[in-house]
């Protein structure tokens, strides 16, 4: 079987290291972008998370004070009374559940963030050892 020699006929040949540290690179960038999605992601989470917990502790006081109130001047029935606990209750709840599912979103994100870092000192030792 005959094979076609690029080197007699002139053509480029085809360079494996230029390729290969050329895909390494595209890999770094393909890396980095990814940490900067998670960064993102992060940061414009943690602003959701806060507004969401202001606005229920907003609530919950609400609630509470309301309570206070009926307290201070001996009114309302016990129903009413027992209704706001229980409103009050609800908001603590919730507040309790947004921090515990923000929490476990963002360790979710962390080990993301963690295996492209470990991947990307990969990529770092594999170019060292080149050197070396």
């Amino acid at each position: 079987m005959d094979y076609f020699d690029y080197l007699e006929t002139g053509e480029p040949s085809f360079d494996i290291d230029e390729f290969l540290e050329q895909s390494q690179e595209d890999q770094r960038e393909r890396l980095e972008e990814e940490l900067e999605r998670i960064q993102s992601q992060l940061e414009q989470r943690e602003r959701i998370h806060e507004e969401i917990v202001e606005e229920l502790e907003s609530k919950r006081d609400w609630y509470i004070n309301r309570l206070e109130l009926l307290y201070k001047r001996g009114q309302g029935k016990h129903g009413k009374r027992q209704e706001l606990k229980q409103r009050v209750e609800q908001f603590y709840r919730r507040i309790r559940e947004e921090n515990r599912g923000h929490w476990q979103d963002r360790q979710s994100l962390e080990k993301e963030r963690r295996q492209l870092l470990k991947e990307l000192r990969e990529l770092d030792q594999t170019d060292l050892q080149k050197l070396l």
